[in-house]
């Protein structure tokens, strides 16, 4: 990507600093219904029968223990040291994955999964006992050997040599850690602490030649961090030489998450600062060879998602970017998440009312939502945009007998300023972001979000965490 200005872009940030989703789904999960519920989630699945016996699926499992509070985070996690909560937790977690197998068995269906993300938490924490298990009761729905691909999140100070070994020998053919970012300083005071040496020590090339791929996960806008320490984070990076590295934005909300309040605001880089830390690892990443996937990912050429990308098959979903083997997305375990189809749906995050539900042999959903037409063309734009930095108007027009310019009439209308802006470029057939403009196109992206309010005061909430129960409520992620 060339380099722009700083100037340039520091007034675009100036005026452009409005909060919005990051469009891992369409629309996002703020207008879907509480109505929708374990029935519905069924017909659902059902939907995928219909669809095509054969259409390819994959699994997100969640884990959610750790076994240490990360300051910065906002996932749905729990924090203990008692085994015997982790155990009763798999338990049901293995109810969940009978629920399913039946469901399908019942209807004479055999699911063909293609790739499945043990995420959390931290999967990594289970014990190699507990580990085996799930992989046996995995292998009831897919042979994990088979998987055209197979990710385990990973904190690195729960793993050796011998348990990535493990992985390799289960299935596992993908490692994703968790890095955030390698200054001292700032790893002490989001309390990850974890040294490139560490990591240097568990990639050995016999460790690397077992995986077809070793992720880095870092992320920008952190206490105590500036444009210089993420630059030498960075060198670290490509030393180490992961084939992915997604680079995610802190949100600082200890209103919501009160262990954040453990980071002083005062610590943290002001907008101007944090987005130019953003746009300088984006520019030093693409200057050694690896290819930006759309708005926070890189990976090397010969990565699956920078194949898909050349291919043209690359898509969002709440997994961030998929090479699009296969886009439907099933969950498993409390707060994930399901998109596939035209519905999406998501589990209740409180461990009781998940193994309430599973104890009724009922489906643990806390909402959902059944995407209209209009909703699935609005989200395939979205998706081209945040893809490919670009919408073809033909190609929207064939696949659902519109006029692009008469159906988003109005909406086109409200390019004027980010065409002066040099955001994009908009033609008889094309809106195409400019180098600047891919910075700004979740801008662009909530022009055709005809649920997006710009008066809202937080359109974006990471994994705000709810009950069934109540409106929404925070769940603690202290220890236990």
């Amino acid at each position: 990507m060339e380099k722009i200005p700083d100037m340039e872009i520091i007034n675009l940030i100036n005026k452009y600093n409005v909060q919005g989703p990051y469009y891992t789904s369409y629309p996002t999960g703020k207008v879907w219904s509480d109505d929708f519920r374990a029935a519905d989630y069924k017909e659902a699945l059902k939907d995928i029968l219909n669809e095509n016996k054969k259409i390819p699926l994959s699994l997100y499992i969640h884990f959610p223990f750790c076994v240490r509070l990360c300051n910065f985070c906002f996932c749905y996690t729990k924090i203990t040291k008692n085994f015997n909560k982790i155990d009763a937790f798999l338990q049901t977690l293995y109810r969940e994955i009978h629920l399913l197998k039946d469901f399908f068995t019942q209807n004479d269906y055999v699911p063909n999964i293609r790739e499945i993300h043990l995420g959390g938490g931290s999967p990594s924490y289970m014990n190699k006992y507990e580990f085996k298990q799930l992989i046996a009761e995995i292998s009831l729905l897919v042979d994990p050997h088979k998987l055209d691909e197979f990710t385990i999140e990973i904190d690195a100070i729960t793993v050796n040599q011998d348990k990535l070994k493990l992985y390799h020998d289960s299935g596992i053919n993908r490692i994703s850690f968790g890095i955030q970012d390698f200054d001292p300083n700032v790893q002490d005071v989001i309390g990850r602490i974890q040294s490139p040496q560490l990591l240097e020590k568990l990639l050995i090339p016999e460790i690397r030649e077992s995986f077809k791929g070793v992720n880095f996960d870092l992320m920008y806008g952190l206490p105590l961090q500036t444009r210089a320490s993420f630059s030498e984070t960075l060198d670290t990076t490509l030393t180490l030489s992961p084939d992915r590295v997604a680079i995610y934005n802190y949100f600082h909300m200890p209103e919501l998450y009160k262990h954040q309040a453990k980071i002083s605001k005062s610590d943290l880089p002001d907008t101007i600062e944090k987005t130019m830390t953003f746009i300088d690892a984006s520019n030093k990443l693409t200057s050694n060879n690896y290819e930006a996937i759309g708005i926070d990912h890189f990976a090397k050429l010969t990565d699956d998602l920078a194949i898909a990308k050349r291919n043209k098959t690359l898509r969002r979903h709440f997994m961030g970017y998929t090479a699009g083997r296969a886009p439907n997305l099933i969950g498993i375990g409390p707060s994930t998440l399901c998109g596939f189809t035209r519905y999406y749906a998501q589990n209740v995050y409180s461990l009781e009312e998940y193994a309430s539900a599973l104890s009724k042999n009922d489906f643990p959903i806390l909402h959902g939502y059944k995407l209209t037409d209009d909703d699935i063309i609005r989200r395939d734009v979205i998706n081209s945009l945040l893809c490919y930095f670009r919408v073809d108007f033909k190609d929207i027009e064939s696949r659902y007998k519109i006029t692009f310019n008469e159906y988003f009439e109005e909406e086109l209308k409200l390019l004027d300023d980010l065409i002066k802006d040099g955001i994009l470029i908009y033609s008889k057939n094309f809106i195409d972001m400019t180098p600047a403009g891919h910075f700004f196109v979740r801008n662009v992206c909530t022009l055709f979000d005809k649920y997006f309010k710009t008066d809202t005061s937080s359109q974006y909430v990471p994994a705000l965490q709810r009950s069934s129960t109540s409106s929404y409520k925070i769940q603690s992620c202290g220890g236990e």
